[in-house]
């Protein structure tokens, strides 16, 4: 996969001598934060001066409950972001950034329209950012790195039931749970987590990200949540705070996803200051494979 293509060590080579900062999306979740550890590890490994920073303000704390669960601890790689010419960055799990130094690499596995002008850039429809790096170079890893891998894997397929699934990664998962007598049960139940509704304010941004399609700025949130009557009223307040928050920030479209884990299926509700659409679907829908880049189209067009 990425890490052993000859021209990505070839390339980075000639940042050898410079500070390299690897970041995963911002409001990071288990992928972003998994696939920035794994590959620094990597390239100190291989001899670079790298570092995985994290700089938002706070960590979802169940992305952070999560990652400590299963051994890695997110809160030695929060940063400030000392952002600089002279700074060169990788990018995990997302593929644009404004940034004031050189995007000189970008690892993920969102589809976009985008032209992106970063010579080493690598977007496959794949089923995490942790997989892709990892995958066909599981010999480069500690069995507690495969495992964080596999964890990554289960969390963002919800445990391979969404449509960004491939059955060649649940096949990995699987080969990999047996050579290294790891848990599969286990990381299969830590991958269909249910969201705590008890804090309105806080889940209403829950897994955020932030899009801007030609000059419009779009953002999206998602909850995992159970059906039932006590939800249904915790969605509307949510849909609620979230119509003020679009107004706030003068946004063009708001998208918010709930997972309902009873049947793994979709429900999108667009959200903007003159209306509400809801769209359905019957299966566990992606956000970034299937249910944004329908946004964007739909947007741009």
């Amino acid at each position: 996969m990425i890490i052993d293509k000859i021209n990505f060590i070839k390339e980075l080579e000639k940042y050898r001598d410079d500070k390299i900062i690897i970041l995963g999306h911002e409001h990071v979740d288990v992928d972003s934060i998994v696939s920035g550890f794994l590959l620094e590890k990597h390239l100190i490994r291989k001899g670079f001066n790298v570092k995985f920073c994290i700089p938002d303000k706070t960590i979802n704390q169940e992305s952070f409950d999560i990652c400590m669960k299963y051994g890695l601890n997110p809160s030695i790689y929060k940063f400030n972001l000392d952002d600089s010419k002279d700074v060169k960055y990788i990018l995990v799990d997302h593929h644009i950034r404004n940034l004031k130094g050189q995007i000189i690499a970008i690892i993920d596995h969102h589809p976009t329209n985008k032209k992106i002008n970063t010579k080493l850039y690598f977007n496959k429809l794949i089923s995490s950012t942790a997989c892709y790096i990892v995958m066909n170079n599981e010999k480069y890893f500690s069995k507690e790195e495969l495992k964080l891998a596999l964890l990554a894997t289960f969390l963002d397929t919800a445990s391979f039931h969404s449509n960004k699934t491939r059955e060649v990664d649940k096949e990995w998962v699987l080969k990999y749970c047996d050579l290294l007598n790891i848990d599969y049960n286990d990381l299969y139940k830590t991958g269909i987590y249910l969201t705590p509704l008890n804090d309105i304010n806080e889940v209403y941004l829950n897994g955020l990200k932030r899009y801007v399609y030609g000059d419009k700025k779009v953002e999206s949130s998602y909850v995992q949540i159970e059906n039932n009557e006590t939800n249904d009223i915790k969605i509307e307040l949510i849909i609620n705070k979230i119509k003020c928050y679009v107004k706030i920030n003068n946004l063009y479209l708001f998208v918010f996803i709930v997972h309902d884990m009873s049947n793994f299926r979709t429900k999108v509700y667009k959200i903007a200051n003159d209306f509400i659409k809801e769209k359905g679907y019957d299966s566990y829908t992606s956000r970034g494979n299937t249910i944004m880049p329908e946004i964007e189209k739909e947007i741009l067009n």
